[in-house]
């Protein structure tokens, strides 16, 4: 008797929060068996998903019904309504839209990196940026987007973060996103950054307790040696740039040739009116005057400004 009064009764196991996925039938006898009190209606148990926004509510609910009863969408707050569905004739699981309560743990940057706080509703773009510089290394920024953040100057630490106007300033330069005064939108840049980070473009891994958070991204390592290896050959020394030399811009762009705000006679690409090497069988008269110019009458009278350009001071 004792035996069979046992077996009838439901054997109750404490709950332990831990990281092991659940199967649906193991959460639906979970949620049958937390709640031992009474109840509203006899033989009817009512469970409500509470939490931030953005963290799997309602997706949980389709998961667990295996069809899309509620929508879901990756932007926060996009449920706006109570929801009740019935899974099984006593068990009915509760949509209700998402929470954010004043938290002194997590500050509204935090929250934001997160995907809790929608990135298009925010209002001060400068913590969480300032975040993101924190958690994700410069090298790692500078191969996502392609782009090079300014260096820390001589007085400051060469290998501090680069702080979010400076990483803003860059992207915007890339993007090519700039406001009417010719300055990079910051505010615009910085939308595209933090969406980029809660989709995992700039992948960042949250430790675990007693473990150090640079010990814990090894995709930033693997990208810092992926660097160094497409930047030295096989012998090891680094590539040599490419430049391409063209002899009418050599030429052009000679020492000899600059011209800035100067006055009088000038030569032109090495040359000077009346200079220019005479062709064969050519005569003298034919090459008078400016040499890339020609003219058909040889007995043009030549206007006075130019013959007296040369005593100009």
């Amino acid at each position: 008797m004792e035996e069979a009064s046992s077996a009838a009764r439901p054997c109750k196991k404490p709950l332990r929060n831990s990281s092991r996925l659940l199967k649906k039938e193991e959460l639906l006898e979970i949620f049958k068996a937390i709640h031992t009190g009474p109840r509203v209606k006899e033989g009817q148990i009512t469970v409500g998903l509470v939490g931030y926004p953005n963290v799997g509510k309602s997706s949980t609910i389709n998961t667990i019904l295996r069809n899309k009863k509620v929508s879901v969408s990756a932007t926060p707050g996009h449920t706006k309504h109570f929801q009740t569905l019935y899974v099984e004739p006593g068990l009915c699981l509760c949509d209700c839209p998402g929470l954010v309560m004043p938290s002194f743990v997590s500050t509204k940057a935090e929250m934001i990196c997160c995907g809790i706080l929608p990135i298009d509703q925010m209002r001060d773009h400068v913590p969480p940026i300032s975040l993101v510089c924190q958690h994700i290394p410069r090298h790692v920024l500078e191969a996502t987007y392609g782009i090079n953040i300014i260096r820390p100057r001589e007085d400051e630490d060469p290998d501090r973060t680069p702080t979010a106007e400076e990483f803003l300033t860059a992207y915007g330069y890339m993007r090519g996103f700039m406001t009417a005064h010719g300055q990079p939108d910051q505010p615009r840049s910085a939308r595209y950054i933090l969406k980029d980070y809660v989709n995992g473009k700039l992948l960042y891994c949250h430790p675990p307790p007693h473990i150090k958070a640079s010990d814990f991204q090894p995709q930033h390592d693997k990208k810092l040696n992926n660097e160094k290896e497409q930047g030295a050959t096989r012998t090891g020394k680094p590539l040599k740039v490419k430049r391409i030399e063209n002899t009418v811009d050599k030429n052009f762009f000679n020492q000899e040739n600059v011209r800035a705000l100067t006055k009088g006679v000038q030569s032109v690409m090495g040359y000077k009116p009346g200079n220019m090497p005479a062709a064969p069988g050519a005569s003298v008269e034919s090459m008078a005057g400016k040499p890339w110019k020609k003219h058909g009458n040889r007995n043009k009278k030549e206007k006075v400004r130019r013959l007296n350009k040369h005593l100009d001071a």
